[in-house]
């Protein structure tokens, strides 16, 4: 009977040992994600231009298993306009099965060769884009205008200087074109090229232009730029004007609007920037501006409702504001901020934006002191105030207090010369009068005293 209830015991034991392990694989089977591989569409791309990534996700593990939502995060370059993407996939992947996820609507506001941190997939991060560093040419293409002269005769030479500030990897083609005024480049060629720049290089070429016979020269510089895969493209364009001292003028051509204006709708030169501006920009308008000698723009790349995506340069820098907030720029890459720019307003209706440039340091007057801001509109320069001052005295209150002054300085020195002199006078007579008088009185009293 013992024997029989021993083998029991032990047949139990054993099952009970079988349905332990069973349940111990069972236990330690599961899903195992992993990023296998990654690519964008396409492998280069523009500023504020919308591409795509994927990645190939694989079930390494021993299960099926469901993926729920995958994230990419750009890397610690924040190049993106987001920190982070997530596609919700919820798909089903099998044992030793892949699938794709991927990205789309991703838009750059850095140009350079950026990118990626990681990609979680549900709460496990996988570093795979990192580890093979995976980067996307992000391209841009800024070019400015500078003239030897600003007016010339006709037949006489001047040289027009174009200046490329490159954003990633690029090959730029410069085309010089002539609006009005019949000035010409010759048997020069009308376009230029640079190739092999590198992300904030810049280059320049010249072309020696002959003022025409038919007014002031109006001229426009397009750069045209490719990635070094030949896949993006950006393109920017300046305006300039020379003008004409002795071309002959009409009466049909004097009542045409004013002159000297210069360089088309595309840009509003703002002169040496010394003092807070505020200008109204459409799509791929720029307003330039002088700080130091030194040429620099905002340009207007794209605009929401509430939104402005701007271009600030010579340091290309792009941006997306809100309405009312104001960005601090490093322009010469020094460390230290020289402008602000604050986005004022946003016409949907007249597709404009109002934005006011502000020096952070101005060269005319100190902080606390006498300080100048323009008031006016782009286009109206001047109007609506002249010039104001923040946190001290207006210019034009200025003069009557330093009338003021002066006349005081003029009588104290009058009376200085003049009235206490004649005072000191009086007051020597009086004291003579006084000694007088009291020599009487204490006289007086002596006879009296003696008589008593």
């Amino acid at each position: 009977m013992l024997q029989k209830t021993q083998k029991y015991n032990l047949a139990k034991s054993i099952a009970l040992v079988a349905i332990l392990i069973g349940l111990s694989g069972l236990a330690s089977a599961a899903a195992n994600f992993q990023v296998t591989a990654f690519s964008c569409t396409p492998s280069e791309a523009a500023t504020n231009e919308a591409f795509s990534c994927t990645a190939q996700v694989q079930n390494n593990g021993d299960a099926s298993g469901t993926l729920g939502t995958a994230t990419l995060y750009p890397d610690s370059g924040n190049w993106l306009e987001s920190s982070n993407y997530p596609k919700a996939t919820n798909s089903q992947i099998g044992v030793g099965q892949s699938a794709e996820v991927t990205f789309t609507g991703l838009r750059a506001t850095t140009s350079g060769s950026n990118g990626f941190q990681k990609i979680t997939l549900d709460d496990v991060t996988d570093t795979f884009v990192a580890d093979e560093n995976v980067n996307v040419n992000i391209i841009n293409v800024i070019v400015a205008v500078n003239n030897s002269a600003s007016s010339a005769a006709m037949s006489a030479n001047f040289d027009s200087t174009a200046e490329v500030t490159a954003g990633g990897s690029i090959d730029v083609t410069l085309t010089f074109s002539v609006s009005s005024g019949g000035c010409s480049i010759g048997s020069q060629s009308s376009q230029k090229t640079i190739s092999g720049m590198t992300d904030g290089s810049k280059n320049s070429r010249t072309w020696t232009v002959t003022q025409g016979t038919s007014g002031n020269c109006q001229y426009t510089i397009t750069a045209s730029a490719t990635g070094t895969g030949g896949v993006a493209t950006k393109s920017d364009s300046t305006s300039s004007t020379v003008t004409c001292t002795n071309c002959p003028t009409s009466s049909s051509s004097s009542s045409g609007g004013g002159g000297g204006g210069g360089g088309g709708v595309t840009k509003y030169d703002l002169g040496s920037l010394i003092a807070a501006k505020t200008v109204e920009l459409a799509k791929n308008e720029k307003a330039v501006f002088t700080m130091n000698s030194v040429n620099h723009s905002v340009r207007l790349i794209n605009l929401t409702d509430t939104t402005a995506t701007m271009g600030v340069q010579s340091t290309e820098q792009i941006v997306t504001l809100s309405v009312s907030d104001t960005r601090e720029f490093d322009l010469d890459s020094d460390g230290k901020n020289d402008i602000s720019v604050r986005l004022k307003s946003v016409n949907i209706i007249k597709k404009t934006v109002e934005i006011t440039i502000t020096p952070l340091e101005s060269p005319l007057f100190s902080p606390g002191g006498i300080t100048g801001e323009v008031i006016g509109e782009e286009g109206a320069a001047g109007e609506g105030g002249g010039i104001r001052g923040a946190g001290g005295i207006s210019k034009a209150a200025i003069w009557p207090i330093v009338i003021i002054v002066v006349i005081i300085i003029v009588i104290m020195v009058l009376i200085s010369l003049g009235i206490l002199g004649v005072k000191k006078k009086k007051e020597s007579s009086l004291q003579k009068k006084v000694k007088v008088y009291k020599e009487s009185i204490f006289s007086r009293a002596g006879s009296i005293i003696k008589a008593k």
